[in-house]
Formats: structure tokens, sequence, C-alpha cells
């Protein structure tokens, strides 16, 4: 271990303890030999010295000097890599956004009962994994806000994918099309506090070691949800009398006034966990052998419970973005405040720690949105032109280090989001701690063809399309093309026409070539199951350890689940499948590409 000191005449550690997570200590005889090494950018010298510490299992240590004890150097003892099952083969798997899931006995929103029975019948088809949308929690008291990628809170689970049927309570007879965010959000909070009501007088064991296990990270969460309760929908920089401070005078009052409040939203995270303990445990023994496949969105919003508990931690007067490029000329703005990498390594990273270990319970897999993140974002200043905005680096390695240990500990995987602008060697980087990168056949270019997907790297997941593109059915017809024109967000129409139709014949070239397809389907005709197949067969061919296909192309649907960009132009994250996950994975098209994948996996 190296330390480094600033300033020389500060009197230097010569006896350190060493603490690990369970508070035992060891002292560490500290005989050195101090160097200038190097030079600050304040123009003071550095001085470091070598210690060498004794052989330490993985896991969160804290170097405490005697003479400054409430300055404690945080240590971190990582495995090299993220964990990979022992044996790991080639293997399929199936995503969905949940709440499009419908079920028989659903409450108007696919839940963690319907995941269950997706993930049994996905095992059943011969998936490895099945794969979902964040389940980060949303905002209650505006429940219009519906996209999981902008959430309050990503340490928690939105109460609205909890199954109150499993509680006693009526469900099934919802036929919406689309799912109605206010009527469930209303409909499960009724039934969550008769719920609790009609337990709340006894002392729950499960429910108390959960309060405890949460911590501090619990309590803020629920503190700022019975908060809010009473606020209503207003951004928490606006609660009076000191109650946008987490740790203000007025919240600690508010906290021991409100107890029972406090629990009951502790109780609703009870529920939640433990149901989708029982979705993972369904389709374990259902023969999902790697798992569920959860997914970690890159930031939350600023008005949420996360930026409120944790604001330390975020920057202020600035956004979250992306610059301007071929894929969004004007660059994009994602309203997220950005984590401030200054304070970041404080507690030894325990507010990212306790983030990814969060995403990682109950999981085989955690995909991580926007993976670039981890080594630096783009930063938008409030008011500015996205245009105007600049990079910012963050601690990669460290950061790397804490994702690594918590998968270790989890048994979990990782996969990296890595689309878009990737800096020079970042994928290297996580190649070399196991993660996974994330290739998507429509990114996967050589000029204007395709990249023969035996070009795809070993280490990645590969999928035909995501949660922002359009369908399979939708691309093929040039539906996500029209909507887009009828939102007067396409203004060179016919241009986009034409490229899609030499997009077609690109891809029809590359599926005959790699052997996948007989004959060339018509060109004006509805993707048909052959060749939905035929395109699965053909990212399934790929040596990528993973290959995926979504529910919405298993279902033959034409509208994409988000656009992004707009906001309630469209029914964002809100379109339900048509087909009842019962019956899913029997449909014609579902069944041939399944099989076609499959096959390709072999």
């Amino acid at each position: 271990l190296t330390i480094r000191h600033g300033d020389p005449l500060t009197p230097l550690p010569r006896a350190l303890t060493l603490m690990d997570e369970a508070g035992a200590a060891r002292a560490l005889p500290v005989s050195v030999v101090w160097r200038r090494e190097a030079q600050g950018i304040d123009g003071r010298p550095v001085f470091c010295a070598d210690i060498t510490l004794p052989p330490l299992p993985m896991g969160r240590y804290r170097l405490i000097d005697e003479a400054a004890q409430d300055r404690p150097c945080f240590l971190t003892i990582a495995p090299p890599r993220c964990f990979a099952p022992p044996g790991l083969a080639r293997a399929f798997g199936v995503s969905a956004q949940l709440y499009s899931l419908r079920s028989a006995r659903d409450q108007g929103v696919g839940d963690l009962t319907t995941l269950a029975i997706a993930a049994e019948k996905a095992a059943g088809a011969g998936a490895a994994t099945f794969g979902i949308n964040p389940l980060h929690a949303l905002f209650p008291h505006d429940p219009d806000r519906a996209s999981p990628y902008h959430p309050s809170d990503r340490r928690f689970i939105d109460p609205s994918v909890i199954d109150v049927a499993a509680l006693g309570f009526p469900g099934g007879g919802e036929e919406r099309r689309n799912v109605d965010y206010p009527a469930v959000f209303a409909r499960k909070t009724a039934a969550l506090k008769k719920a609790y009501a009609a337990v709340q007088t006894h002392r729950l064991q499960g429910l108390d070691a959960f309060i405890a296990a949460g911590g501090p990270a619990l309590q803020r969460f629920a503190a700022f949800r019975a908060i809010a309760a009473k606020q209503g929908a207003t951004h928490w920089r606006a609660w009076p009398g000191g109650l946008s401070d987490p740790a203000s005078p007025a919240t600690r009052e508010f906290i021991a006034e409100h107890t029972d409040e406090l629990r009951f939203e502790c109780f609703i995270q009870w529920i939640a966990d433990r149901q989708l303990a029982e979705a993972a445990r369904r389709g374990g023994e259902a023969g999902l052998r790697l798992g569920l496949y959860r997914d970690l969105a890159v930031g939350c919003a600023p008005d949420g419970a996360e930026a409120w508990s944790e604001g330390d931690h975020f920057a202020r007067g600035v956004a979250v973005g992306a610059p301007p490029d071929p894929f969004s000329a004007d660059g994009q703005n994602w309203n997220l405040p950005p984590p401030n990498p200054l304070t970041l390594h404080r507690n030894g990273f325990a507010a990212f720690s306790t983030l990814i270990a969060a995403n990682m319970r109950h999981a085989g897999l955690l995909r991580i949105d926007h993976v670039m993140g981890l080594t630096r974002l783009f930063w938008v200043p409030d008011g500015a032109k996205t245009a105007d905005g600049a990079y910012v680096s963050y601690p990669r390695d460290a950061l790397l280090a804490e994702i690594a240990l918590e998968s270790a500990r989890a048994r979990c995987m990782v996969v990296g989001e890595d689309l878009g602008t990737v800096p020079d060697g970042f994928r290297e980087a996580l190649e070399d701690k196991g993660v996974l990168s994330y290739r998507v056949l429509w990114f996967e270019r050589a000029g204007a063809g395709f990249k023969p997907p035996q070009t795809y790297p070993a280490a990645a997941v590969a999928c035909v399309a995501t949660h922002d593109l359009a369908t399979l059915a939708g691309w093929w017809t040039g539906a996500d093309l029209a909507e887009q024109a009828a939102l007067g967000r396409l203004p060179e129409a016919a241009a986009a026409l034409a490229a899609r139709v030499a997009e077609k014949t690109a891809l029809i070239g590359a599926l005959l070539a790699a052997g996948v397809l007989a004959a060339a389907p018509e060109a004006d005709a509805p993707l048909d199951d052959g060749t939905a197949a035929a395109i699965h067969a053909y990212v399934g061919a790929a040596p990528s350890v993973l290959a995926f296909a979504q529910a919405d192309d298993l279902a033959g649907e034409t509208d994409a689940v988000n656009l992004p960009g707009t906001d309630r132009e469209r029914p964002n994250w809100r379109r339900r499948l048509a087909a009842p996950v019962e019956e899913l994975f029997e449909t014609p098209r579902a069944r041939a590409i399944l099989a076609a994948l499959s096959a390709g996996r072999s």
C-alpha cells in the first residue's frame, strides 16, 4: 500500500490500526522512509511511503492513524475480476419491460408474480436468464412520471410492481392497452395500507431484520416518502422548515413524530423484496440457471429521494447528458444530477457500493446503463446549450473495484451498456475486470453493411434491439419512422425511409450470406416469422456468451416502448403486450425466434 502525504511538517503516522467491516481491529506498526515523489497542482510537494499490509481477504477496511482518528483511510480489497460462474457456456436469455407484461391476475401493470411466471416460462423455453427494466422507485405523488430511467431512487423498488393479489386483495380483469399509473398507484397504495394495518400490531421478525439491514439508506428513503406524502409533488428544495436537509433538526423531529409512516414505507420495501426473491427462486427452480438480469439506470431525478438523501454526492447546477452526435444532432440533456467525483470516495465509496449491492439483490446479472459513467460523464450547465457541456472524469479503477467486490459477494455477473461514444481503452478496462460488453445488431456495422456475428466479442451480451429503439417488426415496416414523422420529429421523412430500405437490403444480404435465411422476403411485406427467426439466428451465432430476444419481438409488437426525446407526446413506458405472459412463449413467432436463438448458441 502506498500512502501519500501533502505536508511534511504535519506529524506522519507511525502506528496504524486496521479495522474490518465487522469491527475487528489489529495494530500495524509503521516504520517507513518518506520520499518526495511529485508536486501537487498547488505547487506543494507530495511525499509518499510504502506500507506492507498482511494478507487480507476481500472486503472493506479502515486504516486509522491513532493521532487523527477522525480521518481514516478507506481501503477496499477487491477481486481482480467480476464474478462469472464456473464453466460458463454460451446461452440465451429473454428481456422484457416488466410493466408491459400482462398476466391473468395482475392489477393493471406487470408485477413481481408476473415476473415469476415469465421467468418460469423463459426457463421452460431454454433461456438461461430473464432480463427486466430497472425496478427503481418512482414518484407516487406524481404517478405519470413513468420512466424507469429517471427514477426517484435507484436503491429501492417501486411499489407498483408489488402483486397485491398475493396479499389477499383482488386482481385481474384489467384489459387496458396502456398502463394507467395514477389508477395503479391508487389501487395498490390502498391495498398496501390495508395489509399493513392488518399486521402492524405484531412485531414481524422478518420486517424488523429487514429494517435493521437497510440501515440509514432505508430510513432516509422512508423519511423522504413520508415527507413527500405531506408536501405533495413539490421539489424537495422547496420544502419548508429545514426539511430539505435530511440531517437537519427539523427532519429528525419529523422522523421521531412519524415513526409509523416510516415503518409503513419500510414494510412496502420488505414485501417487494420478498416477492422479488420469490420470483428469482421460481425462475431458478424452473431452470433459469443464470437467474434474473436486473438493470441499473445511469442516474436519478434531481427532485427524488436519492438526490435528497445523498445530496453531498451529487453536483448542483449541472445535468448529465450527451454531446451532439449523429444519433442526436443537438445533443442530449437527461436532467440527471451527476455524481460528484470529489465526494464519491467519502466513507470508502459507501454510497456507490450500496447502490450496486441493492441492484444485485436476487439477481444473477446486473446491466449498468451508460457504463461509460464509470470513467466520464458529459456535464451540461443549467440553462446552457448541450453543445456547451464538457466531459468530467471519474475514478474508473476505484469504481470498478467496488463493483467487482459486490459482484463477488452477490455472485452476480456484470454487463456494461457501452453504446455511444466510448473512450479509448475503456472497453479493454471493462474486459480486464470481467464486465461484459453490450452489442446491438443495429449498431454493429461495417460501413453500410452489418458486421458478421463472428466479429462480436466473446465477453459480451448480443441482442437485436433495446428499449430505446424500434421493435423488430416496427423497424421492418418503418412504423417507427411513420410515428416520428407524425410527431414532427422527422423533417426528412423520404430520405429516412430510403435509408431504411437500404438498411433492410443490407441486412437481408447479411442473413443470406450467413446461411440463416434461405430466400429474400418480399420487399414490402410485413415481417414474417421465418425472417424474424433468421435475424435472431444471426445474432445467436455470435461468440458472445449471451444473446437476447426481447419480449416485444416475441409478441410481434410494432410500437416501441419508448421514443427518446419525447415524454407525453406518446405513451412512453406504458404500452403493454397484447399477448398475456402465460401465452407469450407459445405463439408461432416466439417459438420460431427462440428455436433459432437456441440453435445458434449450441
